[in-house]
């Protein structure tokens, strides 16, 4: 498996509590209400207050920042889950903190993950596949921690491949339809996912 990391760009992730950061949550939210073709770089530095020459410095362009958006979903959260496969603990219990850490991303990032879910082809190919590299790394490992359980006897996964494009299918769902508020609480929903994720590995909590 290919190490993947943000050298791959040539800068630094943008991570919460920077300037960047905040000018990709305000670029992300307007994406969320108006679609990526119906937001343009002087609409996104009106809603952050600031100068359009100003937001251009931080970004080239709506692109970069329509990157920077889904790379909260599809580089930040690969980046912080992919060392919990490889923590201390049973792998049971490995896996639930896999599945509590991506649940809670859906509830606290609802705007990244929406752009990231329908504006991907917006994207221009070269940078399309810059995203996919991270996708499927965080895929492909999970396939291989399933592989490595059901070997120890952890896990029953027959096809761990397939197992593991199951669990990323179901632990992604909440994206459609999860709204604070609603009958579950996102930390009540996570301990439901993990009790679905064991079961679905064959391994009961």
């Amino acid at each position: 498996m290919t190490d993947v990391g943000p050298e791959v760009l040539g800068r630094g992730p943008t991570r919460a509590g920077t300037r960047r950061a905040e000018l990709v949550a305000v670029a992300t939210r307007l994406f969320r209400e108006r679609g990526y073709h119906g937001v343009g770089m002087r609409a996104i530095a009106e809603a952050a207050h600031i100068q359009a020459a100003s937001l251009y410095h931080h970004f080239a362009g709506k692109e970069e920042l329509l990157l920077e958006s889904i790379y909260v979903v599809d580089r930040d959260l690969v980046v912080d889950q992919l060392p919990l496969l490889e923590g201390s603990g049973t792998r049971p219990e490995r896996l639930q903190e896999l599945v509590e850490g991506h649940v809670r991303h859906i509830g606290t990032n609802r705007d990244a993950w929406w752009v990231a879910g329908r504006e991907l082809r917006a994207l221009s190919p070269e940078r399309f596949d810059e995203v996919q590299v991270y996708r499927r790394r965080y895929q492909h490992a999970i396939a291989e921690f399933l592989a490595a359980g059901t070997a120890a006897g952890e896990f029953d996964c027959p096809d761990p491949r397939l197992s593991a494009l199951a669990l990323l299918d179901m632990l992604n769902g909440p994206n459609e339809w999860y709204e604070p508020g609603g009958r579950l609480d996102i930390d009540e929903l996570a301990a439901r996912y993990v009790d679905l994720a064991l079961r679905l590995v064959g391994c009961c909590a």
